[in-house]
């Protein structure tokens, strides 16, 4: 029996404080969460996206060129002809349009919108975090309902084998009250096996395996106040994806403008005309007659479109699920109300006085079970209404870009 409780007692400090696993603060979590991969891989992206668009809003690099000019083919010799020559030239791409400086501008807005998506991430993640959190906390609640349950179903188990040895009760009602007895214990157990679980779901939140947090440590107050200052990084990532495909279409719009093709070159000769060196400059630019920058411009311009719609439909969508939220907490605090102020005490008195009417022998094995039953269904049911008032202020606060921890 003492080892019994033993090892109810060890276990009911929950997975959050397992004793084979290294124990976390809060913030320790928090920390490890803000580097997650999924969360780190997004900010290289974003990086990567930035220099990506230097690499696409330059003019590239000028081009150095050598050219061995009108030499005789049967001598090959370089003062046959006036006109045979080294000619060294030099060509460099001019843009006469900003268009690689709004293409360099609409990569870093989607490298900054993957950065905020990369924010978003580690918030979704601190979000499941606390959803764990939450759990454990109700199933931790659970566990102490049913040990406190199966303890006063012993203390019961003992008045009925005394009034069964009295006659008073048949062998019928004590062992429906043994099978009672069985049933909590295989709750316990499926309980215990269900805190278990909560660490394996921890581990890939935290990138760690077998880690704990420390109950101590986690600010549970944060979910009675509220913040001034919100950031919902979900929206303002929508944001400059928008502005990214706002200055791509102006580049594209510019792109109908060719760039020239600026060289200078410089011949060397021989000379044997007395004219002495050549020099010659040139510009190109390519006819905008194919199809390229049309479909080019209109895919650009759908883009945009498609980004516009994109971010209104989210404001809608936050809208709506910011209400519905808040409906949602006012009918949990309310039922949670009338439950532990009158549901729960008349349940509570019920049990009390059908558990010393059966003592005297007044009362039925099965009102005893019932009042019993009804209680710890009612026990249970508030933990699980906690545990989804916690749940839903968790959403709601991720939702309008509340800070989850302190």
């Amino acid at each position: 029996m003492k080892s019994n409780f033993l090892a109810v007692f060890i276990f009911a400090t929950g997975v959050l404080n397992s004793s084979n696993a290294y124990s976390y603060s809060f913030q320790d979590a928090i920390d490890a969460i803000k580097s997650h991969d999924v969360v780190s891989s997004l900010e290289k992206k974003s990086k990567a996206l930035v220099e990506e668009g230097e690499s696409k809003g330059s003019w590239g690099d000028p081009m150095f060129r050598v050219a061995a000019k009108n030499y005789p083919k049967d001598s090959l010799k370089n003062d046959d002809t006036p006109m045979t020559g080294i000619e060294f030239g030099l060509a460099q791409k001019v843009a006469l349009t900003t268009k690689y400086g709004n293409i360099e501008d609409a990569f870093a807005a989607l490298g900054q919108a993957t950065k905020q998506e990369s924010e978003n991430k580690a918030q979704e993640l601190i979000r499941s975090f606390w959803e764990i959190l939450i759990e454990n906390k109700k199933l931790d609640e659970e566990i102490n309902i049913i040990n406190e349950n199966l303890n006063w179903i012993k203390n019961i188990l003992k008045v009925s084998k005394r009034l069964y040895a009295n006659g008073k009760i048949s062998q019928q009602a004590l062992l429906d009250i043994q099978i009672r007895k069985s049933e909590l214990e295989a709750l316990l157990s499926n309980t215990e096996y269900e805190s278990k679980q909560q660490l394996d779901k921890l581990s890939y939140v935290l990138g760690k395996n077998n880690e704990s947090i420390s109950k101590e440590t986690i600010p549970w107050r944060i979910f009675k106040r509220s913040e001034n200052g919100t950031k919902d990084f979900k929206e303002l990532s929508l944001k400059s994806k928008l502005i990214a495909k706002s200055k791509m279409l102006t580049a594209k719009k510019l792109a109908y403008v060719p760039d020239l093709t600026v060289s200078v070159g410089y011949t060397k000769r021989s000379n044997i005309d007395d004219k002495g060196d050549f020099v010659s400059a040139m510009v190109s630019f390519p006819l905008p007659f194919s199809g390229q920058k049309y479909s080019g411009h209109s895919q650009a311009v759908f883009e945009k479109a498609s980004a516009e719609k994109k971010l209104s439909n989210y404001r809608k969508f936050k809208s709506s699920e910011q209400s519905r939220l808040l409906h949602q907490i006012e009918k949990l605090n309310s039922e949670l109300k009338i439950l532990k102020e009158r549901t729960i005490k008349f349940a509570e008195n019920s049990r009390k006085i059908t558990s010393k009417s059966y003592s005297l022998g007044d009362s039925s094995y099965i009102e005893l079970l019932q009042s019993e039953l009804k209680l710890q269904s009612l026990l249970l049911k508030r933990s699980k209404l906690s545990a989804a008032l916690l749940k839903t202020k968790a959403k709601y606060k991720y939702l309008i870009g509340e800070k989850l921890y302190e």
